[in-house]
């Protein structure tokens, strides 16, 4: 009953990406990425489409940093430190992901071996620290050369990315045994070519519906793939998972967050598992009816394979009301929530509502929290950012969540801090700070900060204060 454990086998570590924290963008035979050439196509400007001063939930209203994620955190160079950090810390596991444009920069076709020989030096450095990696085949960053045939939208997508699957399992799959095919897809998808809030900065529902499509399929090949090349591990993707809540305690608020979350977190993961897209939407919702892709079910029931685990990063709740004139039959309203200096107000008991939904309505799938983290503004002070109690609370509250979720029955497998070292935040660039390691963007210099240590000693004994 007393004190909060999360048990001997618990996966507890870190998580980065390649675009925000590697850097040598353009070495080693590297090609652009689209999070690269829109960073430089809109540097300093308003993202293309956007209207200042309108009503903006996804926080759009600013203009996109000047910063470029040239640089990252420097991970590329000095990889082996940072992994060492993390032996340090006494972390078991590191989630990162793969560039398909390091890997192979044309997109398709030819395989750069510097690309290759870079993932086995990491890959092999964290066994070497008994650090077991997670990796992901994609986060956010498509190969613009890609973007140039159509990107998501182009009916060949799949195929492109099964081969780039291909070549990752072959090279890496002997040792990786956690695999993620997709990051968030709600937002690479959704708001990138749904509703013009990220990159490639597209927008039209039935656009938006049909290259989710595409990613999907895209998904179900890799994941068949995978499993019959019996390389001995897991393959799953990873969602977000906003929590929603009714704004009254009325039906027609109830029935309101439950279409919410359908959209935006039931639309990947009713697929990925059931092969099926959310009825209710489909059913109640005339702008989701009359933009699905033609002959949908069919692709699904062609291609659907269900993964093994479900990776969820949660930040933040919502609550929403019904609203007859809205598309989604629902608008948000105001949180009562915040958290001054935040980017996002932390909201820990909804991460353990979340756990308990996926528990009742996906028959307790086995579960890891990808990804959770507090960003706090960048004010380039050291010693002041390196002393930071809010994050240690942070860590604190949700990972008291996770011993709660283990001790109702929930499948959790594994937590990843977001994310390892101060790094390039997508839109945002080097304005907040999500890291445990201080990180100047300039020069690469490294300090551990307080929340580091806290998490190690969370990491060391399997327990949360």
């Amino acid at each position: 009953m007393f004190g909060f454990k999360l048990g001997k086998d618990f996966l507890i570590g870190t998580g980065n990406s390649a675009f925000q924290s590697e850097g040598a963008w353009d070495r080693d035979g590297k090609s652009e990425n689209i999070m690269e050439h829109y960073a430089r196509e809109f540097a300093g400007k308003y993202a293309a489409g956007y209207v200042p001063g309108t009503v903006d939930i996804t926080r759009r209203m600013k203009p996109y940093s000047e910063d470029l994620p040239d640089r990252g955190c420097f991970f590329y160079d000095h990889y082996e430190a940072y992994i060492e950090d993390m032996k340090k810390t006494g972390q078991n596991t590191y989630r990162f992901s793969l560039s398909w444009c390091r890997i192979i920069p044309a997109g398709v076709g030819e395989v750069n071996p510097k690309g290759i020989e870079f993932y086995n030096k990491v890959i092999n450095k964290c066994l070497e620290c008994n650090i077991t990696p997670f990796v992901d085949l994609y986060h956010w960053d498509l190969p613009q050369c890609l973007m140039e045939k159509g990107g998501f939208l182009n009916p060949e997508f799949p195929q492109w990315f099964e081969a780039y699957a291909k070549v990752c399992f072959e090279a890496f799959g002997d040792r990786v045994k956690l695999w993620s095919t997709f990051n968030e897809s709600d937002i690479a998808v959704t708001s990138g070519y749904g509703t013009n809030r990220f990159p490639p900065f597209r927008e039209g529902n039935r656009e938006g519906q049909l290259a989710g499509h595409h990613v999907l399929i895209a998904h179900f090949r890799a994941v068949r793939l995978y499993k019959s090349m019996n390389l001995g591990g897991k393959i799953g993707a990873v969602n977000c998972f906003t929590s929603i809540t009714p704004a009254r305690m009325c039906q027609e608020d109830i029935d309101a967050a439950a279409r919410q979350t359908e959209r935006r977190f039931g639309w990947w993961t009713e697929p990925m598992l059931e092969g099926r897209y959310p009825q209710r939407l489909i059913r109640e919702c005339a702008y989701v009816r009359d933009n699905m892709p033609v002959n949908y079910q069919e692709d699904l029931d062609r291609w659907f394979i269900p993964m093994d685990f479900l990776g969820v990063n949660y930040y933040i709740c919502n609550r929403t009301q019904y609203d007859p004139d809205r598309p989604m039959l629902s608008t948000y309203v105001e949180n009562f929530y915040s958290s001054p200096g935040q980017q996002f107000a932390p909201y820990p008991p909804g991460l353990l509502d979340v756990l308990l939904y996926i528990k009742d309505r996906y028959h307790n799938i086995p579960v890891y929290i990808t990804e959770n983290g507090c960003a706090l503004e960048n004010i380039n002070d050291p010693e002041k950012e390196c002393d930071d109690p809010e994050r240690i609370t942070y860590l604190r509250e949700h990972l008291r969540m996770c011993a709660r979720a283990l001790r109702a029955g929930c499948n959790l497998k594994g937590y990843y801090y977001w994310n390892d070292a101060d790094s390039y935040e997508e839109l945002d660039g080097y304005r907040l700070r999500f890291g445990l390691t201080w990180v100047d963007s300039s020069t690469g210099e490294r300090r551990w900060k307080k929340s580091r240590h806290y998490f190690s000693e969370i990491c060391k004994t399997k327990m949360v204060d």
